[in-house]
């Protein structure tokens, strides 16, 4: 029987191994490489790969990684990336340290992918890591652009942080040296710095401590100074991140930063510039997305920062663009999805009735705004609260004067996607409620809507379909408010799926 083709390439690229590196010798290589590779994909794996290091080292394999041609590291760093599959990180820090260290400085990008993807199997602090490796890694962030390298550099020191390494192995001097020089470059430069910082942070208050002690969090403060509007919105969209403890929030809030958002949305009302409401944009986008940040309770926050009377006043303007009110919609909805904020819209009211109001007279896009923002607020839990559930009642019957289960029928036998998907996701988390279980069925037409199937659905409304059906019959609330032969066909619906076609259908279907 004639030897394994593997076993060949290895052969072959042995002894390509021990000539000197000639143009031919070259080719060869990469011919070889080339083949073992596929041979690698190919399998069988385990096979392949003892053939190949019982011959060919892997310090064979990195020695290459410096030959003078592109196109040969680019082959051999694919076959190592294999090969180091089932390779432990404790084993590659172990036996390969010093080529991690050249790997995270190789002047091409396929070999720092390389190491940098052997970064992310650390997965635990009792993991061995040395902190020589730190600054290399934090230099991986350098470049105006984002590239493969950058975004892999990023994702490696954020998995580090989480698994508590930063202050053990990625805060050194030699580090703390490299953040700097990287905090002196441009704005993504900047900002992909900023993000590791945030991850780090968001494990420990002494990581807050160390970076605050270091400066690089009032040079990320004062990031929320720039003109430049792209900065700004990026400063916004970390600091509901930085603030995942009181200690990081208190000091924010001691620097101005959310007294100074909110002044940005007051002054909404007047301005109508593009660049002054992208401004304006980024501040709402911080307020909504406070009531989840975890440093600060959000009925606290959102009473010693009243933005929900600006939201309210906002998206009830009379020249304002559908454009201005749906973000303002949006913005009360992701409020309202947090079940304590909701407790304090519910007893600020502007908010939620500007809700209301601007659904009440939309049409078009703006209306399923306001219905995707109806969804959030009575789907802020699978298991609302009473006071939480009453809130949501109050403002389901000031919706289409109490005719909101009408209205939403008619959403979704209009036909199109949007408004039906939805009108059905608002049904779902009505579902949600006992009250909303009850209006549910008591509406004929809806209830018949939900149980007639039609494949000619796209299939997300389909889902959504099934999901509402599938709350209903999981509510405590069902079998009383449901005849038992309606509910046994809402029953059986759950039982055979979201895309259950009939004998009958099928023929029918087929005959077409």
């Amino acid at each position: 029987m004639p030897d394994k083709e593997h076993i060949e390439d290895i052969r072959r690229i042995c002894e390509l191994l021990q000539s000197d590196p000639t143009p031919d010798v070259i080719q060869g290589l990469r011919e070889g490489f080339a083949s073992l590779s596929k041979h690698l994909k190919a399998g069988p794996f385990m096979e392949v790969f003892e053939a190949t290091l019982g011959s060919i080292p892997f310090s064979a394999l990195f020695s290459l990684l410096t030959a003078p041609d592109n196109r040969l590291i680019v082959t051999v760093a694919e076959v190592t990336g294999q090969l180091l599959k089932p390779v432990t990180w404790a084993m590659v820090h172990e036996t390969f340290e010093e080529y991690i260290v050249q790997g995270l400085d190789h002047p091409h990008p396929v070999v720092k992918i390389l190491v940098l993807n052997q970064l992310l199997k650390c997965k635990q602090t009792a993991d061995p890591l040395s902190h020589k490796y730190g600054p290399h890694i934090w230099r991986c962030l350098e470049g105006k652009d984002d590239n493969d390298v950058t975004r892999l550099a990023r994702q490696v020191l954020v998995h580090l942080c989480e698994v508590g390494m930063a202050l053990d192995h990625l805060l050194s001097e030699d580090s703390v040296a490299a953040v700097r020089t990287l905090l002196a470059g441009c704005e993504n430069q900047r900002f992909r710095v900023y993000d590791v910082v945030v991850a780090a942070i968001r494990q420990s208050d002494s990581a807050f401590e160390f970076f605050r002690q270091e400066g690089v969090v009032d040079l990320l403060l004062r990031e929320g100074d720039a003109r430049d509007v792209l900065v700004a919105m990026n400063f916004y969209e970390l600091v509901p991140a930085l603030c995942a403890s009181p200690v990081p929030f208190e000091y924010l809030e001691a620097a101005g930063v959310f007294g100074d958002a909110l002044e940005q949305v007051r002054r909404a009302r007047s301005d109508d510039t593009a660049t002054d409401w992208l401004f304006r944009l980024s501040a709402l986008k911080l307020f909504t997305r406070m009531v989840d940040a975890g440093g600060v309770p959000p009925a606290v926050f959102l009473k010693k920062y009243p933005v929900a009377p600006e939201l309210a006043a906002l998206a009830l303007l009379p020249d304002a663009t559908s454009d201005t009110k749906a973000t303002a919609v949006a913005c009360i909805g992701t409020i309202g999805s947090n079940a304590e904020a909701l407790g304090y819209l519910a007893a600020e009211k502007s908010a939620l009735g500007a809700l209301a109001a601007v659904y009440n007279g939309a049409l078009g896009t703006l209306r399923i705004e306001c219905l995707r923002a109806i969804s959030c607020v009575f789907g802020h839990s699978p298991t609302p609260s009473d006071a939480a559930s009453q809130a949501c009642y109050e403002l389901y019957a000031q919706l289409d004067n109490g005719q909101f289960i009408g209205a939403l029928v008619k959403e979704v036998m209009k036909g199109f996607e949007e408004s039906c998907v939805a009108a059905l996701s608002v049904v779902q988390k009505l579902a949600l409620h006992a009250w909303g279980v009850h209006e549910i069925a008591g509406h004929q037409n809806m209830v018949s809507f939900l149980l007639k199937r039609d494949s000619s659905r796209v299939k997300v409304a389909q889902q959504w379909q099934f999901a509402a059906i599938q709350s209903i019959v999981s509510s405590p609330e069902a079998r009383a408010e449901f005849d038992g032969d309606t509910f046994a066909r809402l029953d059986r619906y759950v039982r055979e799926g979201p895309y259950f076609v009939s004998a009958t259908a099928r023929v029918a279907l087929e005959s077409t």
